[in-house]
C-alpha cells in the first residue's frame, strides 16, 4: 500500500487489528478509484442478483458512475427493464451501495440488526407509553391535555397516536445517531475508531497507540492521493446541536493532539445541517484546533464518503436496512395505537371519568410513603 507507507508514523504501532483494518480500507477505496463504470455496473448487477445489462457509460470511471444522482442512473437504465417495474431504480440503488461499500450486503445486514433491536423496543401497548423504563418517567397528564385540546381536536385516537409517535421517534433519533457512525465507518476507505481501553475517564481521553490511539475521533479515513502522508480523522455528530457548546474546547484540544501526533487532517462533522450558522461548538473547536475543518450537511457527508453524492449513499443503505427490518419484525404502528386507545377508553369508563381525568389520577395518585420523603 504505497500511500500507507508514506504515513509519518509506523502503522504497526496501532496493533494488528486496527492496522489490518486500515490496510483493508485502503484496498477497498483503491478498487473504486481504479475500476471502470462497467466494472461497477457488473458488481452491482451480480450482487443484486439480476441479469447483466449493456454499459451505457463506456468512457466513465466507477467513481464517475457512483457519484451520479440515483435518479439520473435509473433514467438511463430504465430502457433495459420492463416498464412499470422498480428494477431500474433498484439497480440504481445497488450501484450507489457498491460505490459506498465493498460488501453492501453485510453492511445492510448489520444495520438491519440494529434497526430490528430498536423496533423491538417500540411501544406496543398503553403501559409502554404511560411509564418509561424509569418508574419516575410518567406520561405527563398536562402535556396530554394540551395535545388533546390544542393539536388533536378532542380526539383520543389522535392524541394517543401523536404521543406514541413521539415516543417512537425519540427511539429512532437515538438509533440513527448510532447508525451514522456504524455505516460511515464501513464505507470504502474508512475505518472505525476502537472504543478506548481503560476504566477511568482520564484514561479514556489519554492518547495511547494501542489502547486509545485516536481520542476525540469516531471514524478514520485513509489518505487522499493528493495528501498521501495525512490520515483523516473525524469526530462525527448527528447534527450541529448534538454537542454542547462547552464540549467544543475539549474536542478541539483532542483533535489538535491528533494533528500534532500523527500529522492527520482532522474534521468535526455534523451529518445533518445546511449552514454553520448557530453551530454550538464551532468556535470552541476552532479556537483550540485551527487546523480542524468544521463541516455540516453535504460538505460533511461528501468528505466522510469521499463522494459527490454522500448524502444519497447514506440514505440508500438506511432505506434498505429500514425496509428489510420492517418486513422482518412486522411492527404495525396503527394496530399498536388502536390497542392503546382501547385500553385508555376502558380505564376511563371503569373510573367513571373522562379520558384526561382518569389518566391524571393514574399519573399522580400514589401511596404517600412512596411520594413524600418525610414519610420514610
Amino acid at each position: 500500500m504505497t500511500q500507507l507507507a508514506d504515513l509519518p508514523f509506523d502503522l504497526s504501532d496501532l496493533g494488528p487489528t486496527l492496522s489490518g483494518r486500515i490496510e483493508e480500507s485502503m484496498g477497498e477505496i483503491e478498487w473504486i478509484r481504479d475500476a471502470s463504470a462497467g466494472e461497477l455496473l457488473e458488481l452491482a448487477t451480480s450482487t443484486l442478483g439480476c441479469a447483466s445489462v449493456p454499459n451505457p457509460w463506456p468512457q466513465s470511471s466507477a467513481v464517475d458512475l457512483g457519484d451520479l444522482p440515483r435518479h439520473e442512473v435509473s433514467e438511463v437504465l430504465a430502457e433495459h427493464f420492463p416498464p412499470g417495474t422498480s428494477l431500474a431504480r433498484d439497480l440504481g440503488d445497488q450501484i450507489q451501495l457498491c460505490r459506498a461499500f465493498a460488501n453492501p450486503g453485510a453492511v445492510v445486514s448489520k444495520l438491519e440488526g440494529q434497526v430490528r433491536s430498536a423496533i423491538r423496543k417500540f411501544p406496543r401497548g398503553a403501559g409502554e407509553i404511560k411509564v418509561g423504563h424509569n418508574p419516575g418517567d410518567v406520561l405527563d397528564p398536562f402535556l396530554l391535555a394540551a395535545n388533546f385540546e390544542l393539536l388533536s381536536e378532542g380526539s383520543i385516537r389522535r392524541t394517543i397516536e401523536s404521543t406514541a409517535s413521539h415516543k417512537v421517534l425519540m427511539k429512532i433519533e437515538d438509533l440513527v445517531g448510532h447508525l451514522h457512525q456504524s455505516a460511515v465507518a464501513d464505507m470504502r476507505g474508512n475505518f472505525r475508531i476502537p472504543e478506548p481501553g481503560g476504566t477511568r475517564k482520564a484514561g479514556k481521553e489519554r492518547l495511547d497507540p494501542l489502547l486509545n490511539p485516536f481520542p476525540g475521533a469516531d471514524v478514520g479515513q485513509v489518505p487522499l492521493p493528493s495528501r498521501p502522508t495525512a490520515l483523516r480523522l473525524f469526530q462525527v455528530k448527528s447534527k450541529t446541536g448534538t454537542a454542547k457548546g462547552g464540549d467544543g474546547k475539549r474536542l478541539g484540544e483532542q483533535l489538535a493532539l491528533l494533528h500534532e501526533t500523527y500529522g492527520a487532517d482532522t474534521f468535526f462533522a455534523a451529518v445533518v445541517g445546511s449552514t454553520l450558522k448557530g453551530h454550538r461548538s464551532k468556535g470552541g473547536v476552532l479556537r483550540a484546533s485551527a487546523e480542524t475543518a468544521v463541516l455540516v450537511g453535504e460538505a460533511a457527508l461528501n468528505e466522510l464518503t469521499q463522494s459527490a453524492v454522500g448524502a444519497e449513499l447514506l440514505l440508500r443503505v438506511y432505506q434498505r436496512a429500514f425496509r428489510t427490518a420492517a418486513e422482518s419484525e412486522g411492527y404495525a404502528f396503527v394496530d399498536a395505537v388502536a390497542d392503546m386507545v382501547g385500553t385508555f377508553e376502558q380505564e376511563a369508563e371503569e373510573a367513571g371519568e373522562d379520558f384526561l381525568t382518569a389518566w391524571l389520577h393514574g399519573a399522580v395518585d400514589g401511596d404517600s410513603s412512596e411520594q413524600d420523603s418525610r414519610c420514610s
